[in-house]
Parts: structure tokens; C-alpha cells; sequence
């Protein structure tokens, strides 16, 4: 029999920190840039760096393949262009992602440590100025997991010594301190667009600065260093016949030792369509991070959330955590074996490269060290819903008021109905497996079972619940089960959902509801059109929705969704007879609204496929009856 698995390591988030919507919109940009077969430098990415730093108070924007090359090309601008040397000193601090550093160290120059706040967890004005040497050239404050650093006094500090102050906000848009943008508070800004950040890009950079001559070195470093007379296909055009002749003459010439940096225009599409949402975005990332301290607050005594700082704007990157004491690995284990993703707060000081290259000492850096034992971070992004983030807050009460010693498991069964003789199996891996204990196949006829699909049943150890006569609640009500389960959850093999929907379903029968329906017709639920008569079944279900709220004050919006979550001891007592179609599954709704149950309905996405308008007429009168037969 299927067993969930154990380890973290086969273990795949249900919560992860990142999350990725490639919308319309930017499908629509992405065929563009095919269409008009141009991927190297041009409109697109040209447009993206214009509207992105402007958004951010910046003159110039220059994009590139990730947040570190943004950082390498910014710190190599300003060593080129005020002739720093090799060994000069550039003040970072002891508490951000190991670019930071290994930009400084790839640029020849040597990285001094400055530990940070143990509130805000940035670089710490009051420490930074003994660190102050005349071999300092520049101070990479980090703006970390969405809030900007404290930049006043550095700024101050910068300007006694005469700095330079290159901002790393790869994990910070969209964000002010005191009224202004990350970005344009130093000299250059830099940020990231890689996977799991704010804007995803898939590989992504991008530099802003308002000083012209940093603009154009940071453009030739990412062309290999070539002459910034030309650095794309477009700046010859327009040229007088002299203005060509010196083009020609210098296009090919490298005036530093510059990188392949470059990015296509298929990233700056990508952008530019996740720019123009990013301010529900932000706003929703934000109100999530809100959700989840409300939800974390009674635990203030045992871990400390992060905290805004006055006169900014956080933008909530992800959510993190320092937990006060010991007991960091119980509490990550126990989220990641639930389901939630977590990752340490960008160790610095004590990774292996780092501590020999640097010599560095934990003991030095107090505030940092602490972080490292104790600090992690979970999601806070635009995706999460509230049923997912009332989750985590559930899983943090019990690990620290220890309910699950003194509870009952509850013992968790997926049922995958298959009446097609070319469903897919679905794989072990494609399903949440850490949120499941058994998965059972239930067939009518096993005969009809291909040989792939006989395969795939074997190696995941599949049961196979056979129905005769489509008596699927008398076999299951009836049925010796080796552990009786206490919810059951339904997912049809029809092609026509996606099995990662059940995710959220199987967090809110967890949560104590006696059925969980997924519903097309909430919020971010929907359907996808791959037939005809989707308006017709739209229609027809809305109808008998409003029918049976009216008649038994329900408030349903999807009676007849097939995927489906219950408590097994609440769906015996309904003494089901009728078979699994559309009409049971609008007697089984009423019948719960009619018993009081609690009922919760989570989003999920339907595939249309044209069944034919005679099965679709076939199945009205059988619900008409339902709702007569359920009155009287």
C-alpha cells in the first residue's frame, strides 16, 4: 500500500517561498519579440530599463542576466572609472546573500564585515564608521527581504570620507525610505528579476543610477567591454555617412575587460508585463505579510517577526523569522514535513569559502551569529491565500503549544476515480504525497486497465478499489480498511483538473471542515474553454447554485464540482445509495447544508471538454428531481 513519504529531501513544498504566473500578457510580449525575430538588445529591453528605473526616481536603467552581474558591473564602473586598485577595501554587511561578497572579491577588492541590527537585520550605521580605513572606497548596504536599509546616516558617513554607496536591493522593489525609491538613495542601485524574486524574469538584472557615465561604463562591461559607440544593431541607425565611417572604425574595439552579461529580449518582455502588475503586486504582498504576523503574533514570545521601519515601505519578498533560543531545526523540520518551504536568513560569516578567504570569526559578529542559529524564512507571496497562510499559522500553534502529542492523527486517503480507459496514472511525485497517507485507485472494471497504466499501479503500490455497478459509497462505507480513514478526498481522472488543486483542498479539511468543495466560480478559480456549450454549463450551474442557496440557505457557489474532500464519519451518516455523477454530488451539497456542516470552498481550474449537448440535457433532469425530492 502507498505510504506518504518521510524525508525532506523527497518531500516537494505545498507552500514554497517563490512563486511564478506567466500571465497573458506577457505571453502576448514574449510572441512579439518571436514574431518580430530580434532577441539581442533592442525596444523591449530598452523600455523595461526606461519604465523600471523611472518607477524606482532614476535617469538610467542598464539590464542584465542577474542581480550579481548588476552588482559586478556597478562596483568594476566606479574601480574603472576612479581608478580604485586592487586591494581597496568596500564595507558590507555580515548578513546578506554570499554576491555580495564574491562581486567584491571578483573585482580584486577585499570585503570588511560590519554586523547588523537584530531587529531590522541590516547593516548597522552605528558600527560601520570603525570599520572606516584609508583603503575604504565604498559601502554596499543590502536592503534584505523587502525593506530598505537605515540609509540617512550612511549616506552621512559616505559623504565624511567620501564614499561611494552602491544599494544591493535584489531582494527590494518597489519600496521608499523616507519618501524616496530604493535605487536611487546611493550612486548605483542593484537588482535581481532571478526565480522567487518580486519581478521574475527567469535570469534577470538590472542597474540604476542617475550619473550618465556609470549608466554607459555598466552597459560596455555587460558587452564584453566594448566601445559604448556601439553596444546594439540600432546605433547605426540614423548616422550621417562620417558618423558611420567611426562606428565602423570602433565597434569592434574593447576598452575594458568586460563580461557576457547580456540578456534577451524575451526577459525584458517578461518584465515589462509583470511591471505594469506590480502594484497590486506589492499591495498584496504587503497585506500578506500583514495576514501572517497577525496570525504569527501570539508567538511573540518565542520568535521574533520582522519589524517596518518607520517612514519605509516593505515590500515583503518573503516573511523572516528569528526564533528566540534553541530549537530552529525542530521548528523548520516541522514545517518543512508539513509542507512549508523554509530557508536560512543569508548566512555570511560562517560559510566555509568565506571564513577562509576572510578569516572570519563568529564571535566577531554577535548579531549575525545569532541569525544564523536561529533565523529562517517562510513565503509571503501574492499567491498565498488566506486558507494557506491560516495553515502555517496553525502549524506554528501546534509545534509550540505541542497539540500534536495529545491528538489524534488523522489518517488522510486520496481516492483517484478513473473511468476512462486512457487516464493518465498519476505518479507519486505528481501528487502531494507529504500531505497524504494512502492512495487508492478506484476503478469499475480492472480489465479495462491498459498495460501502462498497470505499470505506473505497481511501481507507486497503488490499491485498487474495484466498483461493480458504480456502488462506490456502499463499497467504501463497507470495507475493511486497514486504518479507517477519518477524510477522504476525491480527484477524477478526467484530464480535466489539475492534481496539484488539491493542495489547498487537503490544507482546508486539515483545518477541521467536514467538506471542502473545489469550486470554479470563486476568486482565482475558473474555467478554460476546450469544447463548446461551456456558456450553456456556466449557466446551468449558476442557476442550481442560486436555486439551492435560496431553498436551503446555503452559501455555494459550485454544487456540482467533482473534486471533493469529506469526513468520513460525516458522509457515512448521510447513508449514501446514488451513484458518483453531477446529481449525487448536488444531493450530497444539500444534504451537508441541510445537516449544518461546516463546508469551505477553495479555488480550483476546469479544462472544458465538449461532452455533447445531449449528456449535457441528460444531466438537468436528474438535478431538478434532486432539488424537488430535497424539499419535499
Amino acid at each position: 500500500m502507498f505510504k506518504r513519504k518521510k524525508t525532506n529531501a523527497e518531500i516537494n513544498p505545498t507552500i514554497g517561498v517563490g512563486t511564478l504566473r506567466i500571465s497573458d500578457r506577457a505571453k502576448k510580449l514574449v510572441n512579439e519579440v518571436l514574431s518580430e525575430n530580434r532577441l539581442s538588445y533592442g525596444p523591449k529591453m530598452k523600455k523595461f530599463e526606461k519604465d523600471f528605473s523611472s518607477i524606482h526616481g532614476c535617469r538610467f536603467g542598464v539590464m542584465s542576466n542577474s542581480g550579481t552581474s548588476a552588482l559586478q558591473v556597478a562596483l568594476q564602473s566606479m574601480k574603472e572609472i576612479h581608478g580604485w586598485k586592487d586591494g581597496d577595501e568596500i564595507v558590507i554587511p555580515s548578513v546578506t546573500f554570499v554576491a555580495t561578497a564574491n562581486i567584491v572579491l571578483h573585482c580584486g577588492m577585499i570585503p570588511v564585515l560590519v554586523d547588523v541590527e537584530s531587529d531590522f537585520y541590516e547593516i548597522d550605521p552605528n558600527l560601520v564608521e570603525e570599520k572606516i580605513t584609508e583603503k575604504t572606497r565604498a559601502i554596499i548596504p543590502v536592503h534584505l527581504f523587502g525593506q530598505p536599509a537605515d540609509m540617512d546616516p550612511l549616506l552621512e558617513i559616505a559623504n565624511k570620507y567620501s564614499l561611494k554607496v552602491i544599494e544591493d536591493s535584489a531582494e527590494t522593489m518597489f519600496a521608499t525610505y523616507k519618501g524616496k525609491y530604493v535605487g536611487s538613495l546611493g550612486d548605483i542601485g542593484c537588482f535581481s528579476t532571478y526565480v522567487a524574486h518580486l519581478l521574475v524574469t527567469g535570469v534577470g538584472g538590472i542597474s540604476t543610477t542617475n550619473n550618465p557615465e556609470y549608466a554607459t561604463r555598466m552597459l560596455s562591461l555587460i558587452n564584453h567591454g566594448r566601445d559604448s559607440i556601439y553596444v546594439s544593431i540600432d546605433d547605426d541607425e540614423g548616422k550621417s555617412e562620417e558618423e558611420l565611417k567611426t562606428i565602423i572604425s570602433r565597434r569592434f574595439q574593447f576598452t575594458s575587460i568586460g563580461h557576457s552579461f547580456r540578456v534577451t529580449e524575451m526577459e525584458a518582455a517578461l518584465g515589462l508585463a509583470q511591471l505594469e502588475e506590480s502594484e497590486q503586486m506589492i499591495k498584496k504582498r504587503r497585506a500578506n505579510g500583514a495576514y501572517i504576523t497577525d496570525k504569527l503574533s501570539a508567538f511573540s514570545d518565542k520568535i521574533q517577526l520582522p519589524k517596518i521601519r518607520e517612514d519605509c515601505e516593505h515590500s515583503f519578498m518573503m516573511y523572516p523569522i528569528v526564533i528566540m533560543g534553541d530549537g530552529k531545526v525542530d521548528l523548520v523540520n516541522f514545517l518543512e514535513n508539513n509542507g512549508v518551504e523554509t530557508r536560512d536568513m543569508l548566512p555570511l560569516t560562517n560559510q566555509p569559502i568565506h571564513k577562509k578567504l576572510l578569516r572570519l570569526e563568529d564571535e566577531n559578529y554577535p548579531v549575525a551569529k545569532w541569525i544564523n542559529e536561529s533565523g529562517f524564512y517562510i513565503a509571503s507571496h501574492q499567491d498565498l491565500n488566506p486558507l494557506e497562510m491560516d495553515y502555517i499559522g496553525d502549524l506554528f500553534e501546534k509545534f509550540f503549544h505541542k497539540k500534536t502529542k495529545n491528538r489524534k492523527k488523522r489518517n488522510i486517503l486520496l481516492l483517484i476515480l478513473s473511468d476512462y480507459k486512457n487516464d493518465t496514472i498519476p505518479q507519486a511525485e505528481d501528487l502531494p504525497t507529504e500531505l497524504l497517507d494512502e492512495v487508492h485507485l478506484i476503478v469499475k472494471n480492472k480489465s479495462c486497465l491498459s498495460r501502462e497504466q498497470e505499470d505506473t499501479i505497481k511501481l507507486e503500490n497503488y490499491t485498487i478499489i474495484e466498483i461493480e455497478k458504480n456502488l462506490l459509497w456502499e463499497v467504501l462505507f463497507t470495507r475493511k480498511w486497514e486504518i479507517e480513514p477519518d477524510n477522504l478526498i476525491f480527484l477524477p481522472l478526467n484530464n480535466q483538473f489539475n492534481k496539484q488543486d488539491i493542495n489547498s483542498i487537503i490544507l482546508s479539511i486539515n483545518r477541521g471542515n467536514d467538506m471542502v468543495i473545489g469550486s470554479r466560480f470563486i476568486s482565482r478559480g475558473g474555467r478554460q474553454i476546450a469544447g463548446n456549450f461551456s456558456l450553456s454549463r456556466n449557466f446551468g450551474n449558476r442557476i442550481f447554485n442560486l436555486l439551492v442557496n435560496l431553498l436551503f440557505l446555503g452559501n455555494i457557489t459550485d454544487s456540482f464540482s467533482p473534486i471533493r474532500a469529506f469526513r468520513f464519519d460525516k458522509l457515512k451518516k448521510l447513508h449514501l445509495k446514488s451513484n458518483w455523477n453531477s446529481s449525487s454530488l448536488l444531493h450530497i451539497t444539500i444534504m451537508a447544508i441541510k445537516s449544518k456542516w461546516h463546508i469551505d470552498e477553495v479555488p480550483i481550474v476546469e479544462i472544458i471538454k465538449n461532452k455533447g449537448f445531449k449528456k449535457i440535457l441528460s444531466s438537468i433532469l436528474p438535478s431538478i428531481l434532486v432539488l424537488i425530492k430535497s424539499i419535499f
